[in-house]
Formats: C-alpha cells, sequence, structure tokens
C-alpha cells in the first residue's frame, strides 16, 4: 500500500512539473516573438538603435532558456532558431532592413508553431 501511495505522488509531481513546463514554454515564446516583433518594426521604420537593442534583448532572452528548451523541444526547431538567430545578428550589422525583418517575422512563425505543438491537449498530458 505504501508503494501504490509513493508511486501516485511521483506520477502527481511528473505530471504537474510537466503542466508547468508547458506553461512557461508557452510565456516564454510569447514573449520572444513579442521582442522579435518591436525589432522589426524599429527596423522597418529604420530606428537602428532600438532595432539593435530589442535584437540583443530576444538574443540574450534565447542564450539564457536555451537549455531548458532544448530540453523541453525537438531538436530541430531549436537549431533553426539559432541559425535564424546568426542571421539576424549578421543582418543587423548590415543594417539590411528588410532581411532583418524577414528574419524577425521567421522567428516569429517559428515561436508560434512551437508554442502551437506545446499547447495543452489532453494527448500532450500523456
Amino acid at each position: 500500500m505504501k508503494r501504490m501511495w509513493i508511486g501516485i505522488f511521483l506520477l502527481l509531481i511528473i505530471g504537474a512539473t510537466g503542466i508547468v513546463m508547458l506553461f512557461f514554454s508557452a510565456y516564454f515564446y510569447r514573449h520572444f516573438s513579442e521582442t522579435l516583433t518591436d525589432a522589426k518594426t524599429f527596423a522597418l521604420a529604420e530606428n537602428w538603435e532600438d532595432a539593435s537593442q530589442k535584437a540583443q534583448e530576444a538574443d540574450a532572452l534565447w542564450q539564457r532558456y536555451r537549455r531548458f528548451l532544448s530540453a523541453s523541444t525537438d531538436h530541430e526547431p531549436v537549431e533553426e532558431i539559432e541559425l535564424l538567430l546568426s542571421r539576424l545578428r549578421l543582418y543587423e550589422k548590415q543594417r539590411m532592413t528588410v532581411d532583418f525583418a524577414d528574419i524577425c517575422q521567421s522567428l516569429c512563425h517559428l515561436c508560434e508553431a512551437i508554442d502551437e505543438s506545446h499547447n495543452l491537449k489532453w494527448w500532450s498530458i500523456l
């Protein structure tokens, strides 16, 4: 009987941890996407100082949580985000407005797709 309660307790902890990870992931990708949208808006307005600041903020945010997100997300989207962020840095240095905005938009779409794949659904709890 004691083992059953320990098993139930462990199952509840694992389930709660999974749900917390889903909510954190959703929050992170929305915040990351909003920052990139701001960077795109500033770049299209030729305000490179603010665009660079927002791009660096998004990059710092990604670098801070990259290991956690790599552990909880499929590796292909994580590698794609890494690639797009390196291109974003390049376009930022060269001040290529259209390409910079395009990469920001691509990152936003990728974040939206990852967030959608992690949405809390009954089968994601299993």
